[in-house]
């Protein structure tokens, strides 16, 4: 092709190279198939070619090469690293001097393609487009090379014209070497091997190769570029350049796991990246064979991609039983080199077939047949195939940011050291064994660290280093590391391992590895598979040969730690002393193993030390952990009788053990408390003196263990390696303990090593049962007399004597998890609770993690693995029992389980109420006082229907229905790993845990609870956690059946005084601040009269567990009780269960007087905690007496609220007082009643469902702005901007107009709250009303009734708004529909009480206190006084396609868009737009110095004449349902409808006024000013943090009115100040009667709004920058409303404005391209994204033009305007001046 770049340095370049090399031609390769066809049929004709059977392989060729230029070897010694510092090349490369080098290639390249063509190949390492592939140029005088690399990579002209003029390139340079005289014949395959080199020039990113035309010292894109050039540059930009190849595996579930893999040339990797797997259901897809480009992605993750197109790769060994994938990509469109031909023209290598041919023509062209002694292919011998024609592609190799990677395999051959495979560690760890890759073993071996060391182009020991500290980049995010060896061999040299797609089963055991739901032990060298966790149940291999195969032999790896010394010293100080470090490490582990403790650690080995003085056994394990060490103890304990081994086929590896009768539970009466002080202990704690206890204990222990084994069991209460983690020792005489520990906890000497020196738990356990010489043991053997469970918080530290039962023995559990854990807990500033967490996923794919708390046997096993009955809902357990609760770095509550199992309760546990268990414990688990069955399987009462004619009960007698005894004890117990749990979530062994955002409490209660309660804020959450109460369970001594109190279901189990642990539950809400998780409380258990159970319970719990989600979320419907929210009627789901109403009734029915009964059971509850019970609790105690009393008074004790209520009752005299409630009842009962009095038309439900009509008198349709006074003490206050009245006077005429206004009228209290519930930049208010239009249509818009009133304090603030119809009814006069007193309108606002009056008016803003009367006017005053900004402005959130967000504000006056903006859907693919508010913005700096957000209020309270399907589908979706419609029209029908709505008009309505309206009547159907009020909930287009409490950061401010000329369609502000400026020329055109077109001013959108002076508010915005300093949001004017000459709008408008907001979110981040006009900046040409839009650049030109004529009149006007004020503020002035003097 023609030159097609203006790339002058590209240019420059190759005409210096065609000066200097000389050649016939030049040719710029287009990587067309038509120049590919021609080159191939050009090497035919050249003889370099041989054309393959079109049949057999379509399009394919053979090459040969000159036997001198075939060999790696020598391509390998001939490169040179040309560093200007020899050092920096490394001992693993050749170096040359580069100016030297240069030299001697220039010498060589004069002329050298004289006779030839020059080919210039521009091509793309990576995918096209990609921000991470790189652009080079490859000059050659080889079409073999040219045909190569377009195999190879992505070349021609696209990536030309992506270069562009000046994108940086690497330079290649290649010629085969061998000039051609003038007429002389060329041979085949040219090259010049006397004379190869290869010279890479790491500091000019450039490459020059000479002589050889095979392989990569010809395809120079491969080795030279993508790796030695690519790690330099990886080295100096922060990614990384690698010798490995990428696959993605999916598991049978559809989850896939992207893999990347480094091994030398011969260990497999090209038949592991093509592997075709064996293990059922998984499948393996190629990224990459054999280059990786990794970098981090904006997740923090490692991302990966191919950086090459093709396969070039060995065929030697390649066949159909190797690698079928890559035998069957190379069927067709193919370059073989090297390798024979068949006589049907076909290829054939050795190991393709298992015959061999009886005819080939070898490699160099002579005839072979089998046993002449020479190889029929070059073992050297290539393939190059497009990598698209490969069968087992990823369908996501060429995406442009790759693929997450999950996990490092390293490999190499080796056939005595490595295991098959071991997973690395750490990340230091898994770096040194990528550091250790080699082929062959000990002396003999080739190391090869990372298999780049032939290919790193710099040095190695700096290459290590970027390994390791690329961890410091990706955290918790680094993948795992494994190392891999398919070759251990066996003494007779056989491998052990069968290989090629065999290897998938250890794929596969690493992918359950990266989930946690696999085994390993632990091995000097890593973790290796367990016999059980390999998979290898189909495979053909030998139990003893997968042992060995997986062994690590401690003293041939002390043999070669030598030798990895000396050759780690070959780096000298380059290499980073962590690998120094790991070999030390490596070598103590193995010495370890000979040595008779694991463990360096002199405190444990010291207490160990003491602890066998004292116990005297007979000999002491430690134990490992190992899966062998399990059975081995299972098999002990069988033998000892402790164990009957359950029939394997049924319960396989599964045992029952028999207690003694009389060591059946914990025995809290014998379980203390011993810390220094009584009174730390608590009351609800039995208390010992610490010195006096272990005095005791001392004696017990003192040769407790005589005749026995001490086994020390080293143990992790959470992940290894969690910084959340603790870990603990136990000594202890039983095998029991031990196996139950395996289970339950991670023990053995992983824990040791990961535990190193840090703090441990000593935990001290005997059974009190010694045996003497000769005696013989018992099946169960304890000390029940003696048994005493001792706490010592101080030390800290644990003693257990005599019982060998659950948690009384298991110290890890109840000892550990919670009593000491949770004085840690309480000292460092976390929780330990004895909580279930459970993570709910719903329909839509949104993750939900709960906390629950329940005593014993209350339901908590059964929710923990709940299968949901609802579709589409999954629950997944993380933990049954215990939860540990710490806050995360982004300030959210997040959970792990400390524990590995579960110990669960037997009894009622079924295939129906709780299956998930059941499959749980079908194999590998341990059951304790259950029946045996003649079939030699477990049973339990409930666990089937029907029970079995005969068992063998859980004393081992004889069983048999009705015999009165139970077959198994009703605290029978199983033990079995959490990680074969069916419902696991696959975070439930997440190092950090998982954000929690609800937190759930539970108990047993008949009568008195409802299903399910909220709380109304943390610390109402804190005390219903306090009050749970439940029958006592066999879990613990007492009577079953007794009612007890167990605050937090942690009675039993909290280490210190509970009336501290109730404080450090209420201060750690300072912790969380808004993030706290909700707190509800459930009842499974409530009866009806008859004792029947009213709630199934069981599966049907996530119909709660839903709307719990939904609460959360802010979307679930609940009403409120006195003791918190309730679900309302219709809340939950109960789609397919048979629940009345009258039941569901019940189920949420709140007695006030059972309650009340309750209280002093409470109160003494309480009293027994004295000064330590937090005064917090006292006070929720007492305000729910208090609600509980008032039920039906006034609900509050609010004393300001309380005073003026009762103040308005006087004056206005209302017939009755209704405290509304905000519940959904109240609500419908209110449009019930308006119905009836004809204020309310009932739409139709289908069309419009829960939806109302209302219209107005024909007086009362707008805002009075010219009867709203600002009522201030200083005239001057409230400037000229509002129309003022005296206080005194404005009050008494108030006064005499509300004076018994209300007569014959109910006077409704509506308490609201302005922005989110609890949020601290909320305000409260409270209006006073005799309408029920305005209590229903408050509803929608703000918070009211009890939600607010219970979490309102008595002292808490409160601005009282008193608003009335103005007129009253005299006794039996009918009222009227739409009641008010339009002569008499007139609405007062004093901001110094602060207060609101308004009068005569029902209509929106005028009645509706909380929209702007409050939410502005007072708001501003509020704002100006404490600091914070009030503004008309909506709140929207703009995302982008790669999910970055920014919020803007946005203030436009009424009838500018404002809404339709808010609520816009954007006609730009991948940005969305969601909404915060679409009126009212408060804004307040946070305490990160960024100006926030929140929407004061809850609802839409909008004009309908701006909602259409084309210019507000959004809102017309949402306006479906409960909706309030007042003026508009109604259909026959009954749907409603007004202007602007549908394109076509309906043929006749019903208007406004309730008159009949026809088309072309002369009339508007609806009112200009008709409104819709609805719940901001029912919007799609909400954006998630539309009511956050602490608001959402403003990145930027958009201004903007309506005018027809002068102001462009954007204009950015150059400073804060000329913002401000920009902001306050918002105005718009208005149309006078008489055609005439004037400007009505409105600065900031809040000229009518502030109540004070304009002057003084511009003033405070503008000093709002030296609060927030850099952290100040941009500013935009805008203007959608430009008209042309003929009055129509030159931009579209609607949603297409999201063009307009897309380049404001690129200023934001300063990007995208700018203009400047006197008025700011403006986008430059080209620089809207206006895909799609039909709008020519003359319209583009005009629509952002800037008229300087015109702006000399409007700088005239915006002086005039300011007249009105006396001045103009300073900066405002100097910006105008500076405007005008551009002009």
């Amino acid at each position: 092709m023609a030159q097609k770049t203006n790339h002058q340095k590209l240019l420059n370049w190759v005409e210096s190279i065609k000066n200097w090399t000389q050649p016939n031609n030049i040719h710029w390769c287009d990587g067309s198939d038509r120049e590919y066809a021609e080159l191939c049929q050009k090497l035919v004709a050249n003889g370099t070619f041989i054309p393959l059977n079109a049949e057999k392989r379509p399009n394919s060729f053979l090459a040969r090469a000159d036997p001198a230029d075939s060999d790696r070897t020598k391509a390998r010694k001939s490169t040179m690293i040309c560093t200007r510092v020899r050092g920096d090349a490394g001992p693993t490369n050749n170096w040359a001097d580069p100016d030297e080098m240069k030299k001697k290639m220039n010498a060589l390249l004069q002329g050298c393609m004289k006779g030839r063509t020059m080919y210039i190949i521009p091509f793309c390492l990576g995918p096209v487009g990609s921000p991470y592939s790189k652009f080079a140029v490859q000059i050659t005088d080889s079409p073999y090379v040219v045909l190569h690399t377009r195999i190879m990579n992505r070349i021609g002209t696209k990536v030309l014209e992506l270069m562009g003029s000046n994108a940086f390139f690497i330079q290649c340079l290649h010629s085969v070497g061998k000039p051609l005289q003038s007429g002389q014949q060329d041979v085949p395959w040219p090259c010049n091997p006397d004379n190869t080199h290869i010279a890479i020039f790491p500091e000019d990113r450039s490459v020059i190769s000479f002589g050889s035309g095979y392989g990569a010292s010809g395809v120079l894109s491969k080795r030279a570029c993508a790796l030695q050039i690519g790690s330099v540059l990886a080295k100096k930009e922060g990614w990384m350049a690698e010798l490995c190849m990428t696959i993605g595996m999916t598991s049978p579930e559809g989850k896939t796991y992207y893999i990347a893999a480094a091994f030398p040339n011969g260990c497999g990797k090209t038949n592991l990246a093509t592997m075709i797997p064996t293990v059922p259901g998984w499948t393996v897809r190629c990224i990459s064979d054999d280059i990786t480009w990794m970098h981090i992605g904006e997740d923090g993750r490692l991302y990966a991609f191919n950086p090459e197109a093709g396969f070039f790769d060995r065929t030697l060994g390649a066949s159909y039983y190797t690698s079928k994938a890559t035998m069957e990509s190379l069927q067709a469109n193919s370059i073989f080199t090297n390798v024979a031909l068949t006589p049907d023209g076909d290829v054939w290598w050795e190991g393709m077939t298992k015959e061999q041919p009886a005819e080939l023509i070898d490699w160099t062209g002579q005839k072979w047949t089998p046993g002449c002694g020479r190889d029929a292919a070059h073992p050297n011998a290539r393939y190059a195939v497009p990598a698209k024609y490969c069968v087992v592609m990823d369908p996501e190799w060429e995406n442009p940011n790759g693929v997450p990677i999950s996990a490092f395999v390293f490999g190499g051959r080796s056939p005595k050291l490595f295991p098959l495979v071991s997973e690395a560690f750490t990340w230091e760890h898994g770096i040194f064994l990528g550091s250790l890759i080699s082929t062959g073993d000990g002396a003999d071996a080739v190391r090869d660290p990372f298999a780049i060391s032939d290919y790193c182009g710099y040095h190695m020991g700096d290459y290590l280093r970027k390994w390791k500290d690329l961890r410091k980049s990706l955290g918790y995010a680094s993948p795992k590391m494994f190392y891999v060896n398919w070759f251990r061999k066996d003494e007779q040299g056989n491998l052990l391992w069968p290989g090629y797609g065999e290897n998938s089963y250890v794929l596969k055991w690493i992918c359950q590895r990266l989930e946690g739901n696999t085994e390993a032990k632990r091995t000097p060298l890593g973790y290796v598979p367990t016999l059980r966790s390999l998979d290898v149940g189909t495979l053909d291999i030998p139990r003893n040969a997968v042992h060995e195969v997986l062994s690590v032999d401690p003293q041939a790896w002390l043999e070669e730690v030598p030798r990895i010394r000396k050759f780690f010293g070959n780096f000298g100080d380059r290499l980073p002393h962590t690998f120094y470090q790991q070999t030390d490490l490596l070598e103590k582990q193995l010495l370890s193993q000979e040595s008779e403790h694991p463990t360096t650690n002199k405190q444990l080995l010291h207490w160990v030390e003491e602890m066998r003085r004292m116990c005297q056994p007979d000999a002491i394990q430690w134990c490992t952990g190992t899966d062998d060490e399990y059975d081995r103890m299972c098999d002990l304990l069988v033998r000892s009788g402790t164990f009957t081994r359950l029939n394997s086929k049924l319960r396989p590896n599964s045992y029952l053990a028999r207690s003694d009768p009389k060591d059946v539970a914990r025995v809290e009466s014998k379980t203390f408390i011993c810390s220094k002080l009584k009174e730390d202990a608590g009351p609800t704690n039995n208390w010992a003196d610490p010195e006096a206890t272990k005095e005791k204990l001392n004696k017990l222990f003192r040769g407790c263990m005589k005749g026995r084994t001490m086994y020390i069991i080293p143990f992790c209460m959470g992940p290894v390696g969690s910084p959340y983690s603790k870990y603990g020792v136990e000594v202890t005489d039983s095998p029991y303990v031990v196996v139950n520990m395996k289970i339950m906890t991670r023990i053995g000497t992983q824990v040791l090593h990961a535990m190193a020196d840090q703090f441990f738990l000593p935990c001290l356990h005997s059974v009190g049962k010694p045996l003497q010489p000769g005696e013989q043991d018992v099946a169960w053997p304890c000390d029940p007399e003696n048994t005493i469970i001792a706490h010592f918080p101080d030390d800290p530290s644990v003693m257990s004597f005599g019982s060998g039962y659950g948690g009384n023995a298991l110290l890890g559990k109840k000892c550990y998890a919670l009593r000491i854990a949770s004085v840690l807990g309480k000292k460092e500033g976390w929780m330990a609770e004895h909580m279930l967490i459970l993570g709910l996923t719903s329909p839509k794919g949104k993750k939900y993690y709960v906390c629950a708390a329940f005593p014993s046997a209350c339901g908590k096993t059964n929710l923990a693995m709940l299968v949901p009955t609802i579709p589409g809902w999954t629950v997944r357990c993380v933990g049954d029992d215990i939860a540990w609760l710490h806050v995360g770095e982004d300030g959210r509550l997040y959970a792990i389980n400390p524990e590995a199992g579960f110990f669960g309760v037997a009894p009622g546990t079924s295939e129906y109420s709780n299956r998930s268990a059941m499959q749980t414990c079908k194999k590998n688990s341990i059951f304790t006082n259950v029946a045996l069955t003649p079939e030699g399987d477990v049973w339990w009462e409930g666990m089937t229907k029907e029970q079995p004619a005969e068992l063998i009960d859980w004393t081992g007698q004889k069983w048999t229905p009705g015999c009165g005894r139970k077959a198994a004890h009703p605290n029978s117990r199983y033990t079995t790993p959490a990680s074969q749990c069916p419902v696991i979530d696959s975070q439930w062994e997440s190092p950090d845990g998982v954000p929690i955002c609800a937190i759930i409490f539970g108990g047993r209660r008949e009568r008195l609870v409802p299903l399910v309660t909220e709380a109304f804020i943390w610390e109402h959450g804190v005390f219903m956690g306090s009050i749970i109460s439940s029958e006592a369970t066999a879990a613990a001594e007492g009577t079953v059946g007794q009612v007890r109190r167990d605050p937090f279901a942690m009675l039993p189990f909290c280490g210190y005084n509970m009336g501290d642990y109730f404080g450090h539950w209420l201060e750690f809400r300072k912790k969380l601040g808004f993030l706290s998780p909700k707190i509800f409380y459930v009842n499974w258990f409530r009866k009806n009269e008859k004792g029947e159970f009213m709630w199934p319970g069981f599966g049907e719990n996530s119909r709660v567990l839903k709307w719990i989600c939904e609460r959360v979320d802010g979307v679930g419907k609940a009403r409120s009780t006195p003791i918190g929210y309730v679900p309302t009627s219709d809340a939950l789901d109960l789609g397919g269960i048979d629940m009345t109403p009258e039941t569901l009734h019940q189920l949420f029915h709140v007695e006030p007087e059972d309650w009340l009964k309750e209280i002093p059971d409470i109160r003494n509850f309480y009293s027994q905690f004295g000064n330590r019970l937090p005064h917090q609790l006292t006070q929720n105690l007492g305000l729910l007496e208090n609600r509980l009393k008032v039920a039906s008074d006034a609900p509050t004790s609010n004393r300001q609220m309380l005073d003026f209520v009762q103040k308005m009752k006087k004056l206005c005299r209302p017939g009755k007082i209704h405290w509304c409630d905000g519940s959904d009842t109240e609500y419908e009962e209110l449009c019930d009643q308006m119905v009836a009095q004809k204020t309310f038309t009932r739409l139709n439900r289908n069309l419009r469902e829960n939806s109302f009509l209302a219209r107005s008198d024909p007086r009362d349709t707008g805002r009075v702005e010219e009867n709203t006074y600002v009522c201030s003490s200083d005239r001057n206050s409230a400037g000229p901007n509002n129309k003022w009245l005296d206080p005194k006077e404005a009050r008494s005429e108030m006064e005499q107009l509300f004076d018994g206004c209300m007569e014959g009228r109910t006077m409704y209290v509506i308490p609201f709250c302005m922005g989110p519930l609890g949020s601290k930049y909320s305000k409260y208010g409270i209006e006073v009303t005799d309408s029920p239009y305005v209590v229903t249509n408050m509803k929608h818009i703000v918070r009211t009734g009890n939600e607010v009133l219970n979490i309102l304090l008595e002292d808490d603030d409160v601005i009282p708004c008193v608003h009335s119809v103005g007129r009253p009814l005299k006794i039996g006069e009918q009222d009227v529909p739409w009641p008010c007193n339009p002569e008499k309108i007139k609405i007062c606002l004093f901001p110094e009480e602060p207060a609101v009056w308004s009068y005569g008016s029902m209509y929106g803003a005028n009645s509706l206190a909380s929209v702007r009367n409050f939410g502005l006017r007072i708001a501003s005053i509020l704002a100006r006084d404490q600091g914070w900004m009030a503004e008309h402005c909506l709140i929207l959130s703009v995302t982008s396609p790669d999910g970055q967000k920014k919020y803007i504000c946005g203030g436009f006056p009424t009838g500018c868009g404002k809404t339709t903006l808010a609520s816009l859907v954007p006609t730009i693919p991948g940005w969305t737009v969601r909404c915060i508010s679409d009126d009212i913005a408060w804004l307040h700096v946070g305490d990160d110095g960024k100006l926030y957000a929140i929407n004061p209020t809850s609802g839409f309270f909008d004009r309908v004449t701006a909602v259409s399907r084309g210019a507000n589908r959004a809102t017309l979706s949402a306006l479906k349902k409960n909706t309030i419609f007042t003026n508009v029209a109604l259909t026959p029908e009954g749907d409603v409808w007004w202007e602007g709505m549908t394109k076509e008009i309906p043929s006749e309505l019903v208007d406004w006024t309730g008159q009949k309206w026809t088309a072309g009547c002369g009339r508007e159907a609806a009112h200009p000013n008709a409104r819709y009020v609805a719940s901001c909930q029912q919007f799609d287009i909400m954006d998630p943090e539309w009511d956050n409490p602490n608001g959402v950061p403003i990145s930027c401010f958009l201004f903007g009115g309506q005018r027809a000329r002068n102001y462009p369609l954007v204009t950015e502000a150059t400073s804060w100040e000329h913002g401000i400026f920009l902001g306050t020329l918002v105005s718009q055109d208005k149309v006078k009667s008489d055609g005439a077109v004037h400007v009505v001013r409105e600065p900031m959108a809040i000229m009518p709004y502030c109540a004070y002076n304009l002057l003084q508010y511009l003033e405070k915005f503008n000093l709002k920058k030296e609060e927030l300093g850099y952290n100040i949001p941009k500013i935009f004017l805008v203007n959608f409303f430009q008209r042309d000459s003929n009055g129509k709008f030159l931009w579209p408008g609607f949603a297409e404005n999201s063009r307009v907001l897309k380049w404001i979110f690129q200023r934001c981040g300063n990007l995208g391209k700018v203009a400047k006009t006197p008025l700011g900046f403006r986008p430059a040409d080209g620089e809207l994204d206006l895909r799609g839009l039909d709008v020519p650049q003359s319209r583009m030109d005009e629509i952002l033009h800037f008229d300087a004529q015109g702006w000399k009149k409007e700088a005239e006007e915006i002086q005039r305007f300011y007249s009105q004020f006396g001045m103009m503020p300073q900066f405002v002035q100097s910006e105008l001046d500076h405007l005008v003097s551009q002009l």
